[in-house]
């Protein structure tokens, strides 16, 4: 048999490259989620500002006192 390793199969990282990937995709992870956080409060910002503006008061519909 051949003792050369067959090149199609991927040869395994050394430790430190791998510890190198896991800590890149874990600050993108965290990046993306802090992008997206600041996305949501901003729009929720904008959307709490049309919801505080004061609603016109509504005159109360009185009833009749036979009806209770």
């Amino acid at each position: 048999m051949n003792s050369l390793p067959d090149e199609s199969e991927p040869t395994p990282e050394p430790p430190k490259k791998r510890g190198i990937r896991v800590l890149q995709t874990g600050l993108l992870v965290a990046g993306s989620a802090l992008l997206g956080g600041l996305a949501v409060v901003l729009w929720h910002r904008k959307s709490l500002a049309k919801l505080r503006q004061p609603v016109p008061e509504s005159t109360p519909v009185e009833q009749d006192a036979e009806e209770e």
